[in-house]
């Protein structure tokens, strides 16, 4: 479990406005924290590509091997989960795909200001 690993996770019940249930999430805390700790910071994704659109998000692209396909990460949802929510590795985040979502995280907490059109 190492930060920019993309995995299968259960985000648990219904919420409104949050994604929820068997869902991919990237993991975002660093590895020295999740060494120790029994939670873990992820980011979650979603296959509606329309919110690629908005600023605090990344593209994840597809794998052979499990992301069933094009997703984007919502930096502006990042959320801390157990540990034991973490269900299956799918992969690794690319270089790219780690420094748009870096860029997408700045944006989220206000470090940057964003570049995307908001809806």
């Amino acid at each position: 479990m190492k930060r920019g690993e993309v995995w299968w996770a259960d985000l648990g019940p219904y919420r409104l406005r949050e994604q929820t249930g068997r869902r991919p999430v990237v993991i975002w805390q660093s590895d020295t924290l999740t060494q120790v700790l029994q939670s873990v910071l992820v980011i979650p994704l979603t296959a509606n590509r329309q919110r690629a659109n908005l600023a605090g998000t990344a593209v994840v692209a597809s794998s052979p091997d499990g992301l069933p396909e094009d997703s984007v990460a919502l930096a502006f949802q990042l959320r801390a989960i157990p540990k034991s929510a973490l269900q299956t590795k799918i992969r690794s985040l690319s270089e790219d795909e780690l420094a748009e979502l870096e860029l997408a995280t700045d944006e989220a907490l206000g470090r940057v200001e964003p570049e995307k059109a908001s809806e």
